[in-house]
């Protein structure tokens, strides 16, 4: 049995009900399958001296074969042949559908605040130097497993760590996560891969983009102490947001 991409069961789609086509829900919420959490660890151990050399915090269930393959992974001998294991361990041992709900219903009651930071987002995005790329759809998939959060900017899937209590790393709203994860995809190609910018160098800019575009919106939001500050120095103000092709032309001369 290989891991595969993504297993997605949409159980909730949640609608503004207001009359412009802009107003229709952006988001939809996946009930996280046995599939899905087992491909979230395998992919997570199979990434691990990556993500452990980045200085993430990874969550993996508590179990000798999780350990025995984090092992594997770091000693390049962790594949496709594992996953059968994994799914294994979680079917007979740990899955519970129930573990998600807490989560579910916080995210449900952000879907109006991030439907609304999307809109705004698609609304301005026509001004700007750069291409924002957007979904009509962006799928939130709930794991147990893995560092945070993490997008797929072909699908315009989004992939959210929380606990059984419903808590998320980082933040309270997981609103902060989700638009930070949008921001991801919307500069992948255009900014991202046009300019090869290094992981520390990409979270900054998504990371002060959401802070100079949303800070209002999302108070609690703040820049990492992982990204590449000298970014800093070109990225000021909200209104720079406009030209961020431009500055990151200049940028790279230095």
């Amino acid at each position: 049995m290989k891991p595969p991409r993504f297993f997605f069961i949409m159980i909730l789609i949640i609608g503004l009900g207001c009359k412009s086509q802009t107003s229709i829900t952006r988001i939809e919420i996946v009930q996280p399958t046995l599939e899905h959490e087992a491909t979230s660890i395998w992919r997570t151990i199979n990434d691990i001296k990556f993500l452990e050399s980045q200085g993430y915090k990874i969550h993996l269930p508590k179990d000798t074969l999780i350990d025995s393959l984090i092992i594997k992974s770091k000693n390049g001998d962790f594949g496709n042949d594992h996953y059968s294991s994994i799914y294994e361990l979680l079917e007979t041992k740990i899955f519970n559908r129930k573990d998600y709900n807490e989560a579910i219903l916080k995210v449900n009651q952000q879907t109006t605040l991030i439907n609304q930071l999307i809109t705004e987002i698609d609304t301005s995005k026509n001004n700007w130097d750069w291409d924002f790329n957007m979904f009509n759809k962006y799928q939130v998939l709930l794991t147990l497993y893995g560092t945070g959060g993490s997008y797929d900017p072909e699908i315009g899937t989004i992939i959210l760590l929380t606990d059984t209590e419903g808590k998320f790393k980082m933040y309270k709203n997981p609103a902060n996560t989700i638009i930070h994860e949008i921001t991801h995809m919307g500069m992948e190609y255009s900014l991202v891969k046009k300019f090869n910018l290094s992981h520390s160098l990409k979270e900054r800019l998504v990371d002060t983009f959401v802070y100079l575009k949303f800070k209002d919106d999302l108070p609690q939001y703040r820049i990492q102490n992982m990204g590449d500050t000298s970014l800093d120095t070109y990225l000021k103000k909200k209104e720079d947001i406009v030209s961020l092709n431009a500055i990151l032309i200049e940028f790279m001369k230095k």
